[in-house]
């Protein structure tokens, strides 16, 4: 199994520091992959947790300037409320200046509200987001004409194009069906959140089924509240399931998750200072990660 890091580009320690820190940090210690969180503007009702948030892929590209081997990942952007030729020229940016490393986490979103902030059209993000995907990977490619719904392009250019090309891997985001199809007919990797092992293994044999054999890539973005010796939960609470207990336990349930065919697991670890977030993932790094090499 492979091991991503969530950055803290949110919460209360977001910032240059954090994240330069703990991207270096999981470079250095075996992660596979780091990844940043997107959300743009919050409503002032909803401050917690998103409501600090250094943007994801100005975030990224700091990531990527100080690593040279993980994996730069979105987890995720929410693409149609950002204009996509403009997300397709950064994100190509990203991977080209990081020789080759974007995976890009992709989701429709859910909060109605920052559509509504950004002027975007809500009701249908469902077909601009199948429209942008397919956009992205026409520029990535090298082509210079597009015509769809919502954006035509005619006899531009496009450059610099990723590493791969309009192969750069795309994994969906979402926990429902409509992610799943996605994620199995146009994708290289299905991403939800907060799925216990159950949970995941049901989407799993969902996703086998419409993919005509093609490789698709299971990843999972769960909250995990390690514990060292002799600590005790301070029970945070999280979006759908989380792991909680000690290292011991923590390789347990991450046993199941592999068995019920997880790949690729992207991980936050709770924490409330810098230090704090560093002696967790050294801990992970230390105590669970080398059960699964």
């Amino acid at each position: 199994m492979k091991f991503g890091l969530i950055l803290p580009n949110f919460g209360a320690i977001a910032g240059a520091d954090a994240i330069r820190q703990s991207a270096i940090l999981a470079e250095e210690l075996g992660f596979d992959s780091v990844w940043t969180t997107d959300h743009v503007l919050m409503p002032a009702s909803m401050p917690d947790p998103y409501g600090n948030l250094v943007e994801s892929l100005i975030a990224l590209s700091l990531a990527a300037a100080v690593t040279r081997r993980v994996q730069l990942g979105t987890s995720i952007i929410v693409t149609p409320q950002r204009e996509p030729v403009l997300l397709a020229k950064q994100l190509a940016s990203i991977d080209a200046i990081s020789g080759g490393r974007l995976i890009l986490g992709a989701g429709v979103g859910w909060l109605e509200q920052e559509f509504a902030y950004l002027n975007a059209d809500y009701e249908s993000r469902g077909a601009r987001f199948d429209e942008g995907l397919s956009l992205a990977r026409a520029l990535w490619g090298g082509e210079g004409s597009f015509s769809g719904e919502y954006t035509t392009i005619d006899d531009a250019l496009f450059s610099p194009c990723p590493a791969k090309g309009s192969e750069l891997p795309i994994w969906i985001g979402g926990n429902s069906s409509h992610a799943i199809r996605r994620a199995a007919t146009m994708a290289d990797g299905w991403h939800p959140v907060g799925l216990t092992p159950a949970e995941l293994e049901e989407g799993v044999a969902a996703l086998g089924a419409p993919n005509g054999g093609r490789a698709v890539t299971v990843s999972l973005r769960t909250n995990i509240e390690l514990l060292a010796a002799g600590e005790t939960s301070k029970d945070y609470q999280a979006p759908g399931h989380a792991p909680r207990g000690s290292a011991a336990e923590i390789t347990s349930e991450l046993r199941a998750y592999q068995d019920a065919g997880l790949e690729h697991a992207v991980l936050w670890l709770f924490h409330e200072s810098k230090d704090e977030l560093e002696s967790r993932v050294r801990l992970f790094a230390a105590e669970v990660m080398p059960n699964f090499r």
